[in-house]
């Protein structure tokens, strides 16, 4: 009898445990889990498959935790969450933390794509610079930072680009509420900046600052466009930390690499910030 109830109550125990851990990593977002995605087996897709998994299995809250994108392969699409596969390791992931890539993508030079830093890691978009292989175009990152001084060897090394795989990325058309699209929304009355994972009616999730996640409304949202006509003397806003900060001026502007050179009001520094990172569009 004695050996009975003791492991009646280990079972309670660990039921009352698992119970504890779902809750604390429990879906913290106002957005669907289940959004559908138009994914096949052995698909390359994005996913926080690692940082997901981990977080849940340690119990830890998704809404404080580092949820970082990295390829991943689709290997079993579902219709609320999917398992997917990256070094060998096998995931369920809800779909809302996951994007796929356009398995049949052509981009041509000056468009911007969705992908991965693909001699690192991590999603990262990026600018088509030579279109000579519209399946596996060269491109400069855009979420990479460059070194300031625009003649650096760290500049030139960068400016050489890196030919993209077929079907690792997506064209990112703009103004489409599209995954990838830059973002500023608003929060405390300030102008935050994230880019669209996924869109389900008027509900946008989106990854921020620090590589966490924030769930919010379209008409918080301002889309940020990557193709902003920028010149010298221009007026415009910059991200700064999480947010968008006023009061910089446009010294240069290199539409080939995507990258525009600013002077923030009052100083002589000038700072090499991408396009994603510069725009004219935000009343402050």
């Amino acid at each position: 009898m004695k050996k009975m109830l003791l492991t009646i109550a280990l079972a309670a125990m660990t039921c009352t445990a698992v119970t504890a851990q779902e809750k604390a990593s429990a879906w913290p977002w106002d957005f669907p889990q289940d959004v559908p995605l138009k994914a096949e087996t052995g698909q390359m897709v994005l996913s926080c498959y690692g940082h997901y998994f981990d977080a849940v299995e340690a119990g830890k809250s998704l809404e404080n935790n580092v949820l970082i994108f990295y390829k991943t392969t689709m290997e079993k699409p579902g219709s609320g969450r999917s398992l997917v596969a990256s070094w060998q390791k096998e995931v369920e992931v809800p779909n809302a933390l996951i994007i796929p890539l356009d398995k049949k993508a052509k981009a041509k030079k000056g468009d911007i794509v969705l992908t991965w830093w693909q001699s690192g890691s991590g999603m990262q978009r990026a600018i088509v610079i030579d279109d000579d292989i519209p399946t596996e175009p060269t491109v400069c990152y855009l979420d990479l930072d460059w070194p300031d001084n625009p003649d650096s060897p760290k500049t030139a090394e960068r400016r050489k680009g890196e030919q993209l795989k077929p079907g690792t990325f997506s064209v990112i058309k703009g103004g489409k509420w599209q995954s990838g699209e830059q973002v500023a929304y608003r929060s405390n009355g300030e102008w935050k900046a994230g880019r669209i994972i996924h869109t389900a009616g008027d509900k946008v999730l989106m990854s921020v600052f620090a590589s966490n996640i924030e769930a919010t409304t379209k008409d918080r949202i301002k889309l940020i466009p990557f193709k902003e006509k920028f010149k010298v003397g221009d007026k415009v806003s910059v991200i700064w930390v999480s947010k968008y900060k006023p009061g910089y001026t446009v010294v240069k502007v290199d539409e080939t690499y995507g990258r525009v050179y600013v002077k923030q009001d009052g100083k002589d520094r000038v700072e090499c910030k991408s396009i994603v990172e510069v725009t004219k569009v935000l009343d402050n």
